[in-house]
């Protein structure tokens, strides 16, 4: 316990002797030059004293474009520095300072990026494990949020047609997540969660391929709870919409569905 808190002190009278020695540098420094010498140092990997020269920037000059741009750009380089935490706060403190200017909508997409890259791991091993067990998908419905209100909010900004693409990923991972946990509902005889399960797909997600495996497994449920009206109208819309779906031998097998 003793080398641990020895160890934090010293890490701790470093960066405060980091601190010193940028601010004894960088005491007659012009907005201008902070802001170069900032973004040369970000180039260069060199995150962690990127952000303290644009702190110092803020600190020393809090007023003016050079400022402002040091906000925004300290989001990207605590992001480079793969602290997303930091990263995210200090994107919703530009969009809360400044929720007219142009770079909001980088702002925005940096919050996706942020989470949408934490999701990897959850995206990698989303299927064939239990769907109840240690699944989160926070991180991609926070993500998709972002990337809707730069697709909506700001159109015609660059970031506009990759958001654009990650939200249809978004959806359609999402949206087969969903339909993994209906079938986990539907195997443990859960046919009510099954149905609710895929009507939350059919209504949120209603342009992913995952819209044919919940009409098919919305039909079934319907059929094991007894409600052979309900299922032959799910069968058959699930017939004329999606006529290659395998649900379909499924439902023709349990005579929902006339064999053809």
């Amino acid at each position: 316990m003793r080398r641990l808190i020895r160890f934090c002190l010293i890490v701790g009278l470093a960066s405060l002797t980091a601190c010193g020695r940028d601010h004894h540098k960088t005491h007659h420094w012009s907005a201008q030059r902070f802001y170069a010498q900032g973004v040369a140092t970000l180039k260069n990997g060199n995150y962690e004293r990127a952000i303290r020269l644009f702190q110092g920037l803020e600190a020393a000059y809090p007023y003016g474009r050079y400022a402002t741009q040091a906000e925004i750009v300290i989001a990207y380089a605590y992001y480079k520095a793969s602290e997303p935490v930091a990263a995210v706060d200090a994107a919703k403190r530009f969009i809360r300072l400044h929720p007219t200017d142009r770079r909001v909508a980088y702002a925005y997409y940096l919050q996706g990026l942020i989470d949408f890259n934490k999701n990897q791991s959850v995206i990698e091993r989303a299927f064939g494990v239990n769907p109840l067990r240690g699944r989160d998908n926070s991180a991609a419905r926070a993500a998709l949020r972002a990337f809707e209100t730069v697709v909506t909010k700001y159109p015609h900004s660059r970031y506009a047609i990759d958001a654009a693409e990650r939200i249809n990923y978004l959806r359609d991972m999402l949206a087969r997540n969903n339909i993994a946990v209906a079938r986990y509902y539907y195997i443990h005889g859960a046919y009510v969660a099954t149905a609710d399960r895929c009507k939350f797909v059919i209504e949120h997600y209603p342009r992913t391929p995952a819209v044919a495996d919940a009409l098919g497994l919305m039909a079934m449920a319907y059929e094991r709870m007894g409600m052979a009206g309900l299922s032959r109208d799910t069968a058959r819309i699930l017939a004329r919409n999606f006529p290659q779906s395998p649900y379909l031998a499924k439902l023709r097998g349990a005579h929902i569905l006339p064999t053809p």
